[in-house]
């Protein structure tokens, strides 16, 4: 699967040097968090309450790191679109967590305590188109609208937090996919959201950027506990899986190479002809480094 995303930037590349197309390259640092999941609540098995504690809490998330890698193609002064590949990664805990749906599951772990405190570790791999408006090109300072949309692929591990209970109690894990722990695969799911961002032209080639986004990525796992509805027909008790939807966050910086023919929209260059002489560059007063003509 990876192959086939590396191929994608690839072919990206040839088409657009192909064309003389100006080509931006960015590369950087993300921290990603789980925020909530987006959907309809369980419908929880008649004992969750009896065997839940009365203060039991929802999960705390942290910040993690992760990284990404992009191709960006300006096409206007205000328009740019993308492809990029991205690594994120999310994380959390629990101290008083409450008894789920997912124990009474088919084939579910056996739980040993339902008072020990938990966490979940998860991560996406994701390829995606990004679309962004500069709101006030030709500028040194070039703020920016973004949305995006694509596939990611989920892995994640829910477990007991202490490392020492685990061992003591011979628990691998509570529940897995996609990690060494697991003979699934990786969940596909789609992925899209925006946010607002921001760069700083340092010169004609480098710069850097800043954004913020919100989005949704269509999996009940990246929490690491996967859902299930109860339902009772006439005695028969069963637990269905349910997919809900993920809302995560994320803030990435980053650097960003331009090359390519300048074709005169990308932060005010020119490019154009006097005299029988070819003339190219920068011509805004705003960057920190221009040539004047």
């Amino acid at each position: 699967m990876n192959r086939k995303l590396i191929l994608t930037l690839i072919i990206t590349l040839l088409f657009a040097n192909a064309f003389g197309q100006v080509l931006k390259y960015r590369v950087g640092a993300n921290g990603g968090m789980f925020q909530k999941e987006i959907g309809p609540a369980e419908v929880e098995h008649p004992l969750v309450g009896v065997l839940s504690s009365p203060n039991a809490t929802d999960f705390t998330s942290n910040i993690e790191a992760g990284f990404e890698a992009e191709v960006m193609v300006p096409w206007t002064l205000h328009f740019e679109t993308g492809i990029e590949l991205e690594y994120t990664k999310f994380s959390g805990y629990n101290d008083v967590p409450p008894y789920y749906n997912y124990y009474f599951a088919p084939n579910n772990p056996t739980v040993i305590t339902t008072t020990e405190p938990l966490i979940f570790e998860s991560s996406a791999i994701s390829a995606m188109a990004n679309f962004r408006y500069y709101v006030l090109p030709d500028k040194g300072i070039n703020p920016f609208l973004k949305v995006f949309g694509g596939v990611s692929f989920v892995a994640a591990e829910f477990n007991y937090k202490d490392p020492a209970f685990r061992a003591e109690n011979n628990v691998d894990v509570l529940y897995a996919i996609g990690t060494k722990n697991s003979q699934d695969p990786r969940e596909p799911a789609l992925y899209y959201g925006g946010g607002v961002g921001i760069s700083f032209q340092f010169s004609e080639k480098l710069s850097l950027y800043i954004d913020g986004t919100a989005a949704v990525i269509n999996s009940d796992k990246v929490n690491g506990i996967p859902n299930y509805d109860y339902s009772n027909d006439n005695g028969n008790e069963v637990l269905t899986p349910v997919g809900n939807q993920s809302l995560v966050t994320q803030v990435s910086i980053g650097i960003v190479f331009t090359s390519g023919t300048d074709l005169g929209i990308t932060s005010g260059s020119k490019k154009g002809k006097r005299n029988g002489i070819k003339r190219t560059g920068r011509t805004s007063q705003y960057f920190p480094f221009y040539r004047q003509k």
